[in-house]
């Protein structure tokens, strides 16, 4: 990284993933193996590859939504834990939801069930990446297993909230008030669509972030920063740029969420030579907290 970003321009953020060739590069869904027939054509192992990055895309926020409540409900973490997406139905029938299968299992019960595909069952054996969860996807007969970086958002309770000295008002979303004080189980149903109003709060601030991360690069540089979102309800959002030190109060008390804060910024380098940074967002939304991130592509 270079030492400074004060006569940087920044270029939009952009939400997939880096490119190929980035040296440093962490994408959001890292394939480790994939196992099919014999003699399967190239062209259709790479249709069948892009058709599992489509299947995770698609069901990005139930992943997602099971991994918050294993957080919140303090089961193991998540790399004791294997998703699963498979399909019954054919390319023609992609519309058909009911016909394909999402579910998490122990990594134990994984082993098990992976065990008819040699590469799986071996690849589900090693050591898995710290903080992502590891999904076996099928389909057009073909099986991978990907690494997936997930961003849920988790509960956020009164006690959390007045803990760190944030205005009550700050923690509603069109009138929905934040968890209560206690920590009992989270409804699934409500962990999606925290992550779903959080995904699009991001979305629709990315332009307003992006003016103050360019402000914000004037004094500190890209790895020392971090974007918050705050819905306020009626009142719209509260957007800024701020460092990371100030950014880990946000989320003080949920070490998955810490973490995320920790990582590197350097995500590599465009084919042009330009500097590739990943910005955790912290967003404060239908009484959760995430943190999401979003990459921005640096000009000299």
């Amino acid at each position: 990284m270079r030492p400074t970003g004060m006569t940087r321009k920044v270029v939009p953020l952009r939400g997939g993933a880096p490119p190929a060739d980035a040296s440093e590069a962490r994408p959001k869904a890292i394939p480790r193996v994939v196992s099919h027939l014999p003699g399967l054509a190239k062209d259709a192992l790479v249709e069948a590859c892009r058709e599992h990055e489509r299947l995770i895309q698609k069901y990005e926020g139930r992943l997602t939504a099971m991994v918050a409540k294993i957080l919140h409900d303090k089961l193991p973490p998540i790399e004791e834990w294997v998703a699963a997406i498979m399909t019954s139905s054919g390319p023609e029938d992609e519309d058909d939801v009911e016909g394909d299968l999402v579910e998490i299992a122990p990594r134990e019960q994984a082993l098990e069930i992976t065990q008819p595909w040699a590469s799986i069952h071996r690849a589900l054996r090693d050591t898995p990446m710290p903080d992502r969860l590891d999904v076996v996807v099928e389909a057009q007969l073909v099986v991978g297993l990907v690494s997936v970086d997930i961003e849920p958002a988790l509960p956020v309770t009164r006690k959390q909230a007045e803990a760190i000295n944030l205005p009550t008002h700050l923690l509603f979303a069109k009138g929905e008030a934040f968890a209560s004080v206690g920590d009992g189980p989270a409804a699934y149903e409500a962990l999606l669509a925290a992550w779903e109003e959080h995904k699009r709060l991001v979305e629709e601030q990315s332009d307003e972030l992006l003016d103050k991360l360019r402000d914000a690069s004037i004094k500190h540089t890209f790895d020392k920063c971090a974007g918050v979102v705050l819905a306020l309800g009626p009142d719209g959002n509260a957007v800024s740029v701020v460092t990371r030190e100030q950014a880990h109060k946000l989320v003080a008390g949920k070490p998955f969420l810490e973490r995320k804060l920790t990582r590197p910024s350097n995500a590599g380098k465009m084919p042009d030579g330009r500097d590739i940074f990943a910005i955790p967002i912290v967003v404060w939304a239908k009484g959760h907290v995430s943190v999401q991130t979003r990459e921005v592509v640096t000009t000299a």
